[in-house]
């Protein structure tokens, strides 16, 4: 009997935290040609779409905590997985990270530009991207984390989910309500690429990320009426692949794209990453290590040679960022009483997925 997205999903046996880790590995691989100055030729898009991809992942995980938990309890899982780890990296890169380079370069830390990174950019919004005097002899220049951006609109989504399904009544018609939002999103991104010309990017990704988001929300929402068959697999790679020859695909293959996704994390056999899931923590702290590698003078390695060290070492920290920082702050969840987080929302039995975010 063929298995649905639901069936397959509905327990840690899965893929998704494998998924979750190439997308981050994709994210890193790709950086590192600009970050080292290498030559890319016309190299496809990987780092954008693999945001797209966690996005996507994202809306499908987070669509199950919304729709299990308290308003309140909700935003305090969310808050707890995004903030403690962003805040160590803010506070690493500025006190440690930052110091270092500049004293292997031969370049002068200015302690109240570091100060104003961290506090500036404590709200996930980032107002300021490098530190005074540092960085200043490597290719990407001055440029200490160029992928702490997504973060913003990750969060934004996690508050839209929040108010979206927020009433008793509106979560009864969850589908209809998500669906009728990443219909109008799709068509605001052909009209913000069409008619409207719209070159802002704070509204173009916000469209962009929003419908991978919502796409992966819907695709939960269905997930006990959709089969995760090769017949399956065949019609969303065929419009992905059609989206992609046409050049639409940034702006209508969010669905396809995200079924692929979850096809995957469904049927494969790796579970890589289940019990120690640092694909956040080489998001967030791969470019600043990366720029560390070029600081070093280690750009004679090549792009393969130092995107290799940059995994070695981000690994390494990305599992110590789980170990010490991501999983005690996610413990904190526990400590609070239950009379302060309300009531869960609901108790559908289509909420059979376990959320790893």
């Amino acid at each position: 009997m063929t298995r649905t997205l639901a069936d397959s999903l509905s327990s840690r046996d899965n893929a998704l935290n494998f998924i979750r880790l190439l997308l981050a590995t994709t994210v890193l691989f790709h950086h590192g040609w600009a970050i080292g100055g290498f030559e890319s030729g016309d190299l496809f898009d990987a780092s954008g779409w693999a945001v797209n991809g966690f996005f996507a992942i994202s809306g499908y995980l987070i669509a199950g905590s919304r729709l299990r938990l308290s308003t309140r309890e909700y935003l305090l899982h969310r808050v707890l997985r995004i903030f403690p780890a962003y805040w160590v990296i803010l506070l690493a890169t500025a006190f440690v990270l930052s110091p270092l380079a500049a004293f292997i370069a031969g370049e002068t830390w200015v302690p109240g530009s570091a100060v104003s990174y961290v506090v500036g950019n404590l709200a996930l919004w980032n107002f300021q991207w490098g530190i005074d005097e540092t960085l200043s002899q490597v290719p990407l220049a001055t440029l200490w984390n160029g992928s702490l951006w997504t973060l913003f609109f990750e969060f934004s989504a996690y508050i839209g989910a929040a108010v979206l399904l927020s009433a008793s009544k509106l979560r009864k018609h969850a589908l209809l309500l998500v669906s009728i939002t990443l219909a109008a999103l799709l068509v605001g991104q052909i009209l913000a690429h069409g008619p409207l010309e719209v070159t802002t990017n704070l509204y173009l990704n916000s469209l962009r990320l929003g419908g991978f988001f919502l796409a992966g929300m819907w695709l939960f929402l269905m997930a006990d009426r959709i089969r995760v068959d090769y017949l399956s697999l065949a019609v969303a790679l065929a419009l992905f692949a059609t989206m992609v020859v046409t050049g639409t695909a940034d702006w209508l293959g969010q669905l396809p794209f995200a079924f692929i996704l979850l096809w995957l994390a469904s049927r494969l056999k790796v579970r890589l990453g289940a019990r120690n899931d640092i694909s956040y923590g080489i998001y967030i702290w791969a470019f600043p290590i990366q720029q560390l590698i070029m600081v070093c003078g280690l750009s004679w390695m090549g792009p393969y040679g130092t995107i290799v060290l940059a995994l070695c070492l981000t690994s390494g920290v990305a599992w110590l960022s789980w170990k010490y920082v991501e999983q005690p702050a996610m413990r904190l969840r526990h400590r609070v009483p239950r009379r302060l987080l309300g009531h869960p929302l609901s108790q559908r039995s289509v909420l059979r997925t376990s959320e790893k975010g």
